[in-house]
């Protein structure tokens, strides 16, 4: 067995459970949010990803390199924390204030920002991400110690399918956490525009109507466009309540939600 091939198995098996944290915290709800016309969707993930790579992939690294299993539990364990931390940070603390910088029609407009409440949500998220990512660490000095005796390159594949599975439910998890509130309401608003846009014109059954809420676009209705723009404006700390603001190629209009659902929206100008 030549120890560079095993060190290079514990990279790989590091960045890949990094790649997947972020794919399940980020990836999934940025994607989703960029079908929903969400401005700036993949800002969160393209911003994460570096510092979480790094992370991971030092973590998995510095384990085989030492070769100890107290020193490894505690890389991972520490490398768990601090991709909780991230994951929680980027979409509620640093995308929030970057924001204002990318489109500055939104400085001293949006209300969208951290939340001493959000302080249980790192908590929360480092305890589950400690327990996972310890797991993920106890797991590769065995698993790549069988990968490395293997002639076969493809046997660093099962190493890599656990790691991820593990990686895959934290990031999950942390997803639910954070983005599922959000995400939600931003989806129903976005179904609410889209579907007013394929109807208008045509007469809407009352029942359908009312189930759709489209009442709440009433005051908007002549400005509604397929090229839109949404971002989240306001919203409580438990993000039943909220607003998102959207820009209709400069017409502004700012949606109030609760549980999920768009209940009225109006027009507005951005401050001068």
């Amino acid at each position: 067995m030549h120890p560079t091939r095993k060190l290079v198995f514990g990279m790989i098996y590091g960045l890949a459970g990094g790649l997947v944290f972020a794919l399940a915290s980020w990836g999934v709800n940025d994607f989703l949010l960029s079908r929903a016309h969400f401005a700036y969707p993949w800002l969160t993930f393209l911003l994460g990803i570096l510092p979480v790579l790094l992370i991971a992939g030092l973590a998995g690294t510095l384990t085989i390199r030492l070769d100890n299993a107290l020193f490894s539990a505690g890389i991972w364990l520490i490398a768990g924390i601090l991709l909780a931390i991230v994951g929680v940070w980027l979409p509620l603390w640093i995308v929030p204030e970057l924001l204002p910088r990318l489109d500055p029609v939104l400085k001293n407009w949006l209300a969208f920002s951290w939340q001493d409440a959000y302080t249980f949500l790192v908590f929360s998220a480092a305890i589950v991400a400690a327990i996972g990512f310890l797991i993920i660490g106890l797991l590769e000095s065995v698993l790549i110690e069988q990968a490395s005796y293997s002639p076969y390159n493809g046997a660093i594949v099962m190493p890599l399918l656990i790691c991820a599975l593990i990686s895959a439910t934290v990031g999950g998890v942390v997803d639910s956490m954070v983005n599922v509130r959000f995400r939600n309401s931003a989806l129903a608003l976005d179904r609410l525009i889209s579907f007013a846009l394929e109807n208008e014109g045509k007469t809407v059954d009352l029942t359908i109507a009312r189930q759709m809420h489209m009442g709440a676009l009433s005051s908007i209705q002549p400005n509604l466009s397929e090229e839109r723009r949404m971002f989240y404006f306001s919203f409580n700390s438990t993000a039943e309540e909220g607003r998102i603001l959207v820009d209709f190629n400069g017409h502004w209009a700012l949606c109030d939600v609760f549980l999920d659902q768009p209940s009225f929206c109006q027009p507005v100008e951005p401050p001068r």
